[in-house]
């Protein structure tokens, strides 16, 4: 066979959003011109000074193997507030996490004033991409107590799953009517709410702005120090393969002659994690047959990643072993550990043994 792309496999998104050739001034090319894609508008603004497009489609080699890959580009529009102060962002250690190698990295970001930093009478603040995060509004109709819909002024980045504040109570959005301007909870109000009243979300910050959630100690988010200063600590718990953080730096001195006095400048960096993923090998040494009722079996749960074993001693990760009938309909047995033994009296006739690891 002639390796190559899977014919209909390539997909191009923006944001997460499935891109079709001759919209929203984007164009794909054909197999040959290696399905390039041309963008011919800027999909970037104040507003939303990010955009991320990401391919992804099937290889298959030359024995056959189908092969799924991806691949993300990101661009960001850097605006100051002028010529005399702007934020400038970057992560002294790199950008990347990979297989353990590292257990933490930073992101670092100063107010820069001509051509030097300044650190005084100034307040940093930090978040992390959330489109669920949206700006104060308010009620645009009273809502009695025990009420699971409300209505609001304005439903912008609201989403199932994001989190309301409607008085001093915190609610779960269940959805969005988008036309009406109707929000459903999951739980009721237990008090009423008078028209106008403000609504928000918990982790807004006017700093940063819709689409970003605040990072604090009670939001944190992976984050492990230095929400309020110029650099933070960032885990590999908090970057899901791709992650995008944002410092916003407000100029607090308000002294005569200070032309940028309470100006709030800001800059991006994102985070990938490009760890292998974990392999499972099930191996046993007296084999999975059970013959003449002599034997029982031993099964073992083997970790690879990038070629290497992984928690050799088994105490790194949780191992949970489930022994199925065998129509596969209902579960017999369940064991834990990385090694176990698959006692014959457990065994119909045939069954079907799987391992579930976490960590």
């Amino acid at each position: 066979l002639t390796p190559g792309i899977k014919t209909g496999s390539s997909r191009w998104y923006k944001d997460g959003v499935a891109v079709t050739s001759g919209q929203d001034s984007c164009t794909i090319a054909a197999a040959a011109s290696k399905y390039a894609l041309t963008v011919n508008t800027n999909h970037m603004s104040i507003t939303s000074p990010q955009v991320r497009y990401t391919f992804e489609a099937v290889y298959i080699d030359a024995n056959g193997l189908e092969i799924a890959f991806r691949s993300e580009i990101q661009f960001t529009r850097h605006q100051s507030a002028g010529a005399t102060i702007c934020a400038i962002a970057y992560a002294p250690d790199g950008v990347i996490f990979r297989n353990g190698e590292v257990a933490s990295l930073k992101a670092h970001c100063d107010l820069w004033r001509g051509a030097a930093i300044d650190t005084t009478n100034v307040t940093y603040c930090w978040g992390i991409k959330d489109s669920s995060v949206f700006a104060n509004t308010t009620l645009s109709a009273a809502a009695a107590t025990g009420a699971v819909t409300v209505t609001v002024a304005s439903v912008a980045n609201m989403e199932a799953g994001g989190k309301i504040v409607i008085g001093t109570a915190t609610h779960t959005i269940s959805t969005v009517n988008t036309s009406t301007k109707a929000v459903t909870l999951t739980s009721a109000l237990t008090a009423e709410a008078a028209s106008g009243a403000t609504v928000r979300n918990p982790y807004y910050n006017a700093m940063l702005g819709a689409g970003w959630s605040c990072l604090t100690s009670s939001n944190p988010r992976g984050v492990t120090a230095g929400w309020t200063s110029n650099e933070i600590t960032i885990t590999a718990d908090a970057v899901l393969n791709f992650e995008t953080f944002k410092c916003a730096i407000k100029d607090t001195d308000t002294s005569a002659g200070n032309a940028s006095a309470n100006k709030i400048v800001c800059d991006i960096i994102s985070f990938s994690d490009m760890s292998d993923p974990v392999m499972v090998d099930i191996v046993s040494q007296k084999g999975f047959i059970i013959k003449n009722d002599a034997n029982d079996v031993d099964a073992k749960a083997v970790l690879y990643r990038g070629g290497e074993e992984l928690d050799a001693a088994g105490t790194e990760y949780t191992y949970t072993w489930k022994l199925w009938n065998a129509a596969g309909t209902a579960v017999a047995k369940t064991y834990t550990g990385k090694a176990v033994t698959i006692a014959k009296a457990d065994v119909t006739g045939k069954g079907v043994l799987m391992c579930e690891v976490s960590k």
